[in-house]
């Protein structure tokens, strides 16, 4: 699991769109319910799709309007061809006019004004315009050879015969964006050499991994703790840096040394960031803080003014294209609640089609049997025959943790097969900070019992065998720290108070517990029910800990070091 890398689940996407896609739009019936209910979406990238196609499936009267010729944004007229095949983006548009979105192509965006689109009838309006404005770097010298990354791509993307970037290209940042103009730039006749500059190291570099190694296999020279100051005809002068104390990102900031060198360079090509267009959202009509970016509902990204949202990049900043179809996802939610009240959990009533009171009890007259129990009590066959098939199920996954299993080379049938057949249902069952922890500092607590918890196991960590080695937060999946964020077990009330885990101390019956910060005072009674100061306790964290006080009552009681 550490060292063959994780499953390869974007690849297993593909190759499902790719051979399913297809059938699935010969079976699909397009959106039945409508309304008069007029969407205006400004922008047709990643986030404005995304918008299109969701409030087209809720049955929102939906037009799109886009500057360039075609839709895409980004992902078509600036992300490089080789990254993104144009008939994949073609597909997803196509699928969308399916859905009966108008799409406005060459429009005058500056004309898509909050007022301006109300005054044509639309009650809701998502601005998606991106993160489009490259962010300035600080550069003595001659800047006639300085170009900003997101225009460069997209003069690349549009015809790369009319670029001459000279022999040495040198490219500064280290996220995507700048792998992207490297391999970019590395293609244009005339090029020899490519080089990356960085101002921290390898490890703070925020470009995803598969893409940094992808720039590596293309000999692209990478000059870490190093930052531009001087670019003299063909003559950079570059400052060596160092790792300070970290800043609001999380990673150590770089400061300057009074160390520098130089290198030969033709064009420099700057990619250290993007931001949204103020002076664009501000001639719209929305709000935007002192920063230049849009006042907005982080969660349903609704501006200050009312059914006006901006989703995407120009909300966030420059992220991905997945965060913007998840943020016009969120987005598209929030107006659909306004107009149809929020959905409804299936599982909160009977099906019947009776209104339910708030216990989710039917409040229908008599004659209905909705509130009957359905389930008939199994009988001791059926329990011990559903027990043996979990049980199997369980070895089965035990089992997949000991193989090591290689789909490199494969075509797509034989590559999905194999990928399918490397996952360790995490889900189901993890238990790596089980595994990992030299001190056993972490239990696996067996809670199908309970009938409250959906994953067959809760995990437990032992304070009192802790060393804080980080063991577990090294090799944990889910990128946690077990050691800090599993609810814990405490030996000594002394560790209890000096700790912020969540978890509880427990002397005889008298049981302390801590969640969120806040401390309880409880006691287990002789039935094994947790009772008192319980009220603002989960009735998972009860149930936890009334499952070791049954089943696992070893564990309790003081700890020699």
């Amino acid at each position: 699991m550490d060292y063959e890398g994780a499953v390869r689940i974007r690849d297993m996407k593909r190759i499902a769109v790719e051979n399913g896609f297809d059938e699935f739009k010969s079976m699909w019936e397009g959106p039945t319910d409508k309304t008069d209910v007029k969407a205006a979406v400004i922008g047709a990238g990643p986030a404005g799709l995304s918008a299109a196609y969701f409030l087209a499936r809720a049955g929102f009267d939906t037009s799109v309007f886009e500057r360039e010729e075609s839709a895409g944004g980004v992902v078509r007229h600036v992300i490089p061809g080789f990254r993104l095949p144009v008939e994949a983006i073609e597909s997803d548009v196509e699928f969308i006019k399916a859905h009966g979105v108008q799409f406005n192509f060459g429009v005058e965006t500056e004309k898509m004004t909050v007022e301006a689109l109300r005054n044509a009838g639309y009650s809701y309006i998502f601005y998606a315009i991106g993160s489009e404005v490259d962010n300035d770097i600080p550069l003595v010298g001659d800047r006639s050879r300085v170009r900003p990354s997101l225009s460069f791509l997209a003069s690349f993307r549009k015809d790369p015969s009319t670029l001459s970037l000279g022999k040495n290209v040198v490219v500064v940042g280290g996220g995507n964006t700048a792998m992207d103009s490297a391999r970019a730039a590395l293609r244009i006749p005339g090029v020899e050499k490519v080089s990356i500059i960085y101002r921290r190291t390898e490890n703070e570099m925020p470009a995803d991994h598969e893409e940094y190694g992808l720039a590596k296999k293309e000999n692209i020279d990478f000059l870490f703790l190093s930052n531009p100051e001087r670019f003299d005809g063909n003559v950079l002068t570059v400052r060596k840096m160092a790792l300070g104390e970290k800043d609001a990102s999380g990673r150590r900031r770089p400061v300057a040394t009074e160390e520098t060198f130089t290198i030969e360079a033709d064009t420099m090509i700057t990619a250290i960031g993007e931001h949204a267009d103020t002076e664009k959202l501000t001639w719209y009509g929305v709000p935007v803080n002192e920063k230049g970016w849009p006042i907005s509902n982080e969660e349903t990204k609704e501006s200050k003014m009312e059914n006006v949202y901006v989703i995407g990049d120009a909300q966030s900043g420059p992220s991905t294209v997945v965060r913007c179809i998840a943020s016009a996802r969120s987005a598209v939610e929030a107006a659909i609640d306004k107009i149809l009240g929020p959905i409804e959990d299936e599982e909160e009533g009977c099906g019947c089609g009776h209104d339910h009171d708030e216990e989710h009890e039917c409040t229908c007259e008599d004659g209905c049997d909705c509130d009957e129990d359905d389930d008939e009590e199994m009988t001791d066959e059926e329990r011990v025959e559903l027990e043996a098939d979990e049980n199997a199920f369980f070895a089965d996954v035990a089992e997949k943790k000991r193989m090591i299993l290689s789909s490199k080379n494969f075509g797509d049938k034989e590559f999905a097969a194999t990928e399918a057949a490397r996952c360790l249902e995490c889900s189901y069952l993890c238990n790596k900070c089980v595994d990992v922890c030299p001190n056993r500092a972490n239990v696996a607590i067996d809670v199908r019992n309970t009938g409250i918890f959906a994953d067959p196991f809760q995990i437990l960590h032992l304070d009192a065998y802790c060393n804080e080695c980080g063991n577990c937060e090294t090799f944990c999946p889910y990128d946690g720290g077990p050691y800090r964020k599993k609810f814990t077990l405490f030996s000594l009330k002394e560790d209890f108070e000096n700790s912020e885990n969540s978890g509880f101390f427990a002397e005889g019956e008298d049981i302390l517990v801590r969640l969120d910060g806040k401390i309880y005072a409880c006691s287990m009674d002789g039935d094994g029910i947790l009772t008192g100061d319980e009220e603002g306790i989960t009735d998972e964290v009860a149930a936890l800990i009334e499952e070791v006080y049954t089943s696992y009552s070893y564990l309790l009681g003081y700890v020699e070091a």
